[in-house]
């Protein structure tokens, strides 16, 4: 049987800036933290970019991607490799 263990992801910059920049401020109200502590991983809220924060989603042994997906980010207006 064939299966899909791992793909990459080419993004046009313009997209996850904003869904990036639409995170960053979010609290939780249980913790008081931010959300994105959560989804950085090592580099939590502070240290967080856009390309961390994708990569961290994407990781196979973050416990909660079921492959790995490397991301990639293409700035506005041009072609991915």
């Amino acid at each position: 049987q064939l299966a899909v263990l791992q793909y990459q992801a080419y993004y046009e910059q313009a997209f996850p800036d904003p869904s990036f920049a639409s995170c960053r401020g979010v609290r939780l109200p249980a913790t008081g933290g931010y959300a994105i502590d959560a989804m950085c991983g090592r580099y939590g809220a502070r240290l967080c970019t856009t390309q961390r924060w994708l990569d961290y989603q994407g990781d196979k042994n973050n416990g909660l991607a079921p492959l790995q997906i490397d991301f990639h980010l293409v700035p506005p207006g041009g072609r991915p490799p």
